[in-house]
């Protein structure tokens, strides 16, 4: 009878999601991710997954159904109106914040932080290439509601709203797994975070109301 590798599948995925959190991707030892799997083969990633970025798509895929179904309805709850920049911010990050509940999604936020800082993700384009269409649709809208901004200065900006977003929840997920207490619950988290990105995406731009008023990166 053929033994059934499901088992081991999802042993070497959960080994590998708590490795890639803490070490990162590219760094993780893939000899640590069979050990904590509780292979004695060093074969076994190999032979169930055949490389590292298989096995992460894997990490990525558990939780990226959840994710992808919660920012869905928050779609379809918008559909006849304009939807505005605090809307489409809820909908690009909240279905993020259910996975501050559980170690496992805290791992997957960890990681998505440091998939951003891959050097061919990590050039102000504002998402991944796979990134889902609700997810696409999102930052169309915003890109939209930053018409008055020179089209590089939307990327930039919207680049930084990503690394800044991805790497509080990222820092949450990390203190929550230390037991740091931050003095607020995660709703109320995520509803500063939304705030702030509010703010940070409809404040002037000195560039374009007045170029000569900002300073030479040399005299800051």
């Amino acid at each position: 009878m053929a033994r059934d590798g499901s088992a081991t599948r999802e042993r070497l995925i959960d080994a590998a999601e708590k490795v890639f959190a803490v070490q990162g991707v590219e760094q993780a030892n893939l000899r640590e991710i069979n050990r904590v799997a509780g292979q004695s083969n060093n074969s076994a990633l190999h032979y169930h997954f055949g490389s590292r970025e298989t096995l992460l798509t894997a990490v990525l895929a558990r939780h990226r159904t959840e994710t992808d179904a919660r920012r869905r309805e928050l779609v379809s709850a918008l559909v006849g109106k304009v939807p505005s920049i605090e809307e489409l911010l809820v909908v690009s990050m909240w279905p993020l914040a259910f996975q501050l509940d559980s170690e496992s999604g805290r791992n997957f936020l960890r990681i998505l932080l440091h998939i951003r800082h891959r050097s061919e993700v990590r050039t102000h384009h504002t998402l991944n290439a796979d990134s889902a269409d609700d997810l696409q649709w999102a930052y169309a809208q915003l890109q939209s509601r930053l018409r008055h901004l020179p089209e590089s200065l939307r990327d930039e900006r919207l680049g930084v709203w990503i690394d800044m977003a991805l790497a509080a929840l990222a820092s949450r997920a990390e203190d929550l797994e230390r037991g740091v207490e931050s003095g607020i619950d995660n709703n109320a988290f995520m509803n500063n975070l939304v705030d702030m990105g509010t703010a940070a995406l409809t404040a002037p731009s000195s560039l374009v109301t007045s170029p000569l008023s900002a300073p030479a990166p040399g005299e800051l």
